[in-house]
């Protein structure tokens, strides 16, 4: 297990922050939504499947809390599943870097899932966008974890 640092503290604290904002937000759709609001869309956007408002939860949920376990898992930078073996102080410190920006990208898709869902809106592409950024950071530190050999 690694230890805090400044950085670690100041990407928790942007977390947990941007969380307790999101989650009011979510709330406070939640509270505005119709009776019943799009919960599947098919792959071109399409709503197929609609349910009550309160169904945001449970998936929302499971974003926030991958992100946290993001959070956590920056402190054990070996145990990241990686095609680099992990063995100094830099790329420990890419390793660590790249969990906790994923954790803020865990809060993206989120935001996309509250959006979609409770405002019914035309926002399918701020999914791809997230998952863009997810593949384009998981390469890219790739990269810089491998060069830092």
């Amino acid at each position: 297990m690694m230890g805090r640092t400044l950085e670690g503290t100041i990407f928790e604290v942007v977390f947990l922050v941007l969380a307790l904002v999101l989650w009011g937000f979510i709330a406070w759709l939640i509270a505005r939504a119709p009776s019943l609001v799009p919960i599947h869309f098919d792959i071109v956007g399409e709503a197929d499947k609609w349910s009550h408002p309160t169904s945001v939860i449970f998936p929302c949920l499971i974003m926030t809390v991958a992100g946290a376990c993001m959070l956590l898992g920056a402190y054990f930078p070996k145990s990241v599943n990686l095609p680099v073996k992990v063995e100094n102080a830099r790329q420990v410190a890419l390793v660590m870097r790249m969990m906790r920006i994923l954790s803020l990208v865990m809060l993206l898709i989120t935001l996309h899932i509250a959006l979609s869902t409770l405002l019914a809106s035309r926002l399918f592409w701020l999914v791809w966008v997230a998952v863009g950024l997810l593949l384009a950071i998981v390469a890219t530190y790739t990269i810089l974890i491998y060069k830092a050999r």
